[in-house]
């Protein structure tokens, strides 16, 4: 076998998982500037930090669908742009509402800590509304003390997840702030063993479904010309690719390397291999489908997330099971979970918590 030849075989090649993958980032890849409203350039820096720091919340193959209308410098209208939606995996902006859930629990929790209240109002129940939230920023006498680095600092891990169950201490630590809503079954118990067989299920009913692994194919920046283009989607570095293989990949693949019968076997053989390792898998529910309870839901997710670091838990959402209609029902009655599901995160204790890689659009492509 050729050297060549070595890195195509390489399983880490095709290391990608599809479906509701979330990723985060340090830092704001630089694109090409475009007119933005005169009141974006008077905006005082904490308004900036506020709005960066709310745009590092997770969303479905890292599309940052959010968008920010300033009416003011302290009221803002939050919705979302319907070319960054996924409306093959996610039809309903089921996912696109919890994502934007993130963003609000990112962007209240870091105007806490530049000193601000939040007000947030609902503005429509409509998910392909244009504009969804309406914020306002009211000054408050002192800053409270959240740490914003927990935001900078969170990021999906995929790979090298103990199979230690977690503890019972752990699980409190990490669903302390609604724990009604969240539902945890190890890796080794039926529940458990029925999550990770599901969930190979869709990954394989997805990889080979045209339209879904077209859509995904739209979302993969390969190159780091396309990743400083874009500035959003799935990298070899957020797909954990790793070495000679992440080399390979970026110089040589293209949108339809996805779209070979290979990356889709690898995909599925890769996530087979996820499925086995890990503690367990944690669900988070809501009473219903509404706008407000989907929002509610992506809150509960980022306040869950922003804590997962501190005791080494890896968090690797994988919720295929819900975006098949047919598996998401059986899912329902095999668990005997009467609220509606709206995530499955596989979950466990890493020795190596690395650092966020993924790209993030700047502020003036999220502005209208």
């Amino acid at each position: 076998m050729n050297r060549r030849q070595f890195i195509i075989r390489s399983g880490a090649v095709l290391a990608f998982v599809g479906g509701f993958p979330l990723f985060e980032s340090l830092a704001q890849l630089e694109t090409v500037p475009r007119a933005v409203p005169d009141i974006a350039n008077k905006l005082e820096k904490a308004y900036v930090d506020i709005l960066y720091l709310a745009s590092l919340a997770p969303s479905g193959h890292n599309a940052q669908p959010w968008t920010i209308r300033l009416l003011d410098t302290q009221h803002w209208l939050i919705g979302t742009a319907s070319s960054r939606w996924l409306p093959v995996v996610d039809p309903e902006n089921r996912e696109m509402l919890i994502s934007l859930g993130a963003f609000l629990e990112n962007l209240v929790m870091a105007a806490g800590a530049y000193g601000y209240e939040v007000s947030v109002n609902l503005l429509s129940q409509n998910s392909k509304d244009e504009d969804l939230l309406e914020i306002k920023l009211y000054k408050k006498d002192e800053a409270n003390h959240f740490d914003v680095e927990k935001i900078k600092l969170r990021r999906t891990v995929r790979n090298s997840l103990l199979t230690d169950d977690l503890s019972k201490e752990d699980i409190r630590f990490l669903t302390a702030n609604d724990k009604a809503h969240f539902i945890y079954f190890p890796r080794q118990s039926r529940e458990g063993q029925y999550l990770a067989e599901g969930t190979l299920l869709a990954n394989q009913m997805q990889a080979y479904q045209s339209p879904a692994q077209e859509e995904l194919a739209n979302w993969v920046r390969w190159s780091n010309q396309e990743i400083q283009q874009s500035g959003n989607g799935l990298t070899a570095e957020t797909m954990e690719i790793t070495g000679l293989a992440r080399w390979y990949v970026k110089n040589f693949y293209n949108r339809q390397s996805v779209l070979t019968q290979r990356f889709r076997a690898e995909t599925v053989k890769k996530v087979q291999e996820q499925v086995a390792t890990g503690s367990g898998w944690l669900l988070l529910t809501s009473k219903d489908s509404s706008l407000a309870e989907l929002i509610r839901v992506g809150r509960n997710l980022q306040q869950m997330w922003l804590t997962a670091r501190e005791k080494n838990i890896a968090v690797h959402p994988m919720t295929q099971m819900l975006e098949e209609s047919a598996i998401k029902k059986d899912l329902l009655t095999t668990l005997g979970i009467t609220e509606d599901v709206q995530l499955l995160l596989r979950v466990g204790y890493t020795r190596d918590y690395p650092l966020p890689v993924s790209p993030r659009m700047p502020l003036h492509r999220l502005i209208l």
